[in-house]
Order: structure tokens, then C-alpha cells, then sequence
């Protein structure tokens, strides 16, 4: 079954990082999303694969799912 696409309230709770910074990445095209009309959407496995790559600091594993 393919994974679930999530709106920006998903990742806020998700990886605790408030709305307007998913809004303002995703508008910029650097976190991967799509639109569907008005609505943004994501996937948590990218979203978590690219926090991954842009990671800065200690290694801490960011673990996709729920």
C-alpha cells in the first residue's frame, strides 16, 4: 500500500517545527511537497529523508512513520 500523503498540521506534530516554517520550505521549493489546489501536501518518508540530508550537528537518526 503506498504511504499516505499528510498535510503541513502532520509535520508540525510529526517533527515538532512550527507551520510557517514547513509553509515557507515548501513554497521554496526546498522540502519536498505538491499542491492540490490550495492544499500542500507531503509525504512523511520524504520529508524525513531530506531533514536527514540537511542535517546539521550530532548524529541523530529523524525516523519516518508514526
Amino acid at each position: 500500500m503506498p504511504e499516505e500523503f499528510v498535510g503541513v498540521g502532520d509535520l508540525e506534530l510529526h517533527f515538532k517545527l512550527p507551520r510557517s516554517w514547513w509553509y515557507s520550505k515548501a513554497e521554496a521549493g526546498e522540502v519536498p511537497s505538491f499542491k492540490i489546489g490550495k492544499y500542500r501536501k507531503f509525504r512523511i518518508s520524504e520529508v524525513a529523508s531530506w531533514l536527514e540530508q540537511h542535517r546539521v550537528g550530532p548524529n541523530v537518526e529523524v525516523r519516518a512513520g508514526r
